[in-house]
């Protein structure tokens, strides 16, 4: 995982479609590279100097679930057992599954 500079925050903030903020520590955030790419831009996108990524197309539910998935990732990558199951409603399935796929997660 990235290591913060000093003039980083430890946290970052996820604005969903609906408004809906979670603040997530950002060493969790980073296990998707598309937001690591955002934080990590030197300056060239808005959310790198902001900690504030706006999702238009992804619903606070959906974005929720895809926020527990990186800490569950987060707390059981070096497990040398099996994960437990990772729960999610069958009717979010496949957005959720949508948008873990274009954060790359």
């Amino acid at each position: 995982m990235a290591t913060s500079t000093s003039t980083e925050s430890e946290y970052v903030t996820l604005e969903s479609s609906d408004g809906f903020q979670f603040i997530i520590h950002r060493e969790a955030a980073m296990l998707s590279g598309t937001i690591r790419n955002m934080l990590s831009s030197g300056g060239q996108f808005t959310e790198s100097t902001e900690g504030v990524i706006h999702f238009r197309d992804i619903k606070a539910v959906i974005l929720e679930n895809v926020c527990r998935y990186w800490y569950y990732k987060a707390r059981h990558m070096n497990s040398t057992t099996e994960p437990p199951h990772f729960d999610i409603e069958p009717e979010y399935a496949l957005e959720t599954l949508m948008a873990a796929d274009f954060l790359d997660t």
